[in-house]
């Protein structure tokens, strides 16, 4: 706090952040962060209640909650959740965001060092279902057009080919999409995941 916002905080192995200008030493937690990406009409918002029943140990969050931040630039709206993420770690509790974001999008950000491994999963749908989805939103959310909707769908194809595992929302009712989800979420915080971080490259 004394060295000012622009010091770059280093971070080590053993989970400690170091002031490179005063030597100062702050334990940082190891919790992981959750995010569930996905297109626009994948199912994002509709699973949040239902998987934060299905996980009452973790906050659970759509991230569009606070979308305002983003007026000053999605990178800053990311940020503002990453340091959210790691206050809420310091009370011991892991989080999980739902949001159509990439992994390439929270490495770089300066709050990155703050958290633990981000993992990601993917909400999918076949073309046809999310043409319906969002087709049927009402106009002033600017995604029913043919544009916008061939532009979500380019995006879903990416993020099923990227992002692993993927689960369908055409084929799953919104509580088993929500298990899922959560018995994803819970495998990785008990170690029994592995390593990866649900992005394939």
């Amino acid at each position: 706090m004394q060295c000012g916002p622009e010091t770059v905080l280093r971070r080590d192995r053993r989970h400690e952040l170091k002031c490179p200008r005063c030597g100062a030493v702050q334990q940082v937690p190891a919790l992981p962060l959750f995010v569930v990406t996905g297109a626009s009409g994948a199912g994002k918002t509709t699973i949040t209640g239902p998987l934060s029943q299905r996980l009452p140990d973790f906050e659970v969050f759509d991230a569009d909650i606070i979308l305002h931040v983003a007026a000053l630039g999605g990178d800053n709206w990311q940020n503002t959740w990453l340091q959210l993420a790691y206050a809420i770690a310091l009370n011991g509790r892991a989080t999980v965001l739902l949001s159509s974001w990439l992994p390439a999008q929270l490495e770089p950000l300066p709050a990155r060092t703050l958290i633990g491994p981000i993992h990601f999963c993917n909400l999918d749908c076949p073309d046809d279902v999310l043409a319906a989805r969002l087709g049927s939103r009402p106009a002033w959310r600017g995604t029913s057009s043919s544009e916008k909707i061939a532009e979500h769908q380019r995006f879903a194809a990416w993020l099923r080919t990227h992002i692993r595992p993927s689960f369908d929302t055409s084929t799953l009712s919104v509580g088993e999409a929500a298990s899922h989800v959560a018995a994803w979420a819970r495998a990785f915080l008990s170690g029994e995941a592995g390593d990866s971080d649900g992005f394939t490259g």
